[in-house]
């Protein structure tokens, strides 16, 4: 019975990939700033717009050590949405506050690069459950991002565990008066 508390606690983490908002940055030595994240995206010339987003965040994959025989694919092409609003403090951060909304824990980028609207960045979180590093690879424009990811994460009592889940923002209007 832990060890299906672990993967839904895990799945969760997933889940929760794409509404409420990250407060602060995980102390990582050598990560990205958020300063250093806005200056690259400015550099590159790609700012997302403000305004309301729609988040569909679809589980690909998942892999966990002693996980029953019975859960392979478990929770393979779940699908949640949500819908956020990006205001113009926001936007000044660039596509570093899109990425990093609703991870529960503090985050930090390893490394945020964006070069004629393809993304590949690093973010590694500090969460309840420990610590858990994501690859994240795909496109930006200023009204949208898709890309991939892989998180990896150690799963108490089970080792390291990981998912792997595909990602779409895109801008659907303006945000709702407050």
């Amino acid at each position: 019975m832990k060890r299906m508390a672990m993967i839904a606690a895990l799945g969760a983490l997933v889940a929760g990939c794409s509404d409420g908002n990250a407060e602060g940055a995980a102390s990582n030595a050598g990560a990205v700033s958020a300063d250093e994240v806005a200056r690259k995206v400015e550099g590159a010339g790609i700012m997302p717009e403000p305004g309301q987003y729609k988040a569909t965040i679809t589980m690909t994959g998942m892999e966990i050590p002693g996980m029953p025989a019975d859960m392979a694919g478990h929770g393979s092409g779940m699908t949640t949405t949500s819908e956020y609003c990006l205001t113009e403090e926001d936007v000044a951060q660039g596509f570093e506050e899109m990425m990093k909304r609703g991870q529960d824990g503090e985050c930090a980028y390893e490394s945020f690069n964006l070069d004629g609207g393809k993304m590949d960045a690093v973010m590694v979180c500090k969460t309840p459950a420990g610590e858990a590093r994501m690859t994240m690879n795909g496109t930006a424009s200023p009204t949208t991002s898709d890309f991939t990811a892989t998180m990896k994460m150690n799963v108490p009592e089970m080792g390291e565990g990981t998912m792997s889940f595909a990602a779409k923002h895109e801008r659907i209007g303006d945000c709702p008066a407050k």
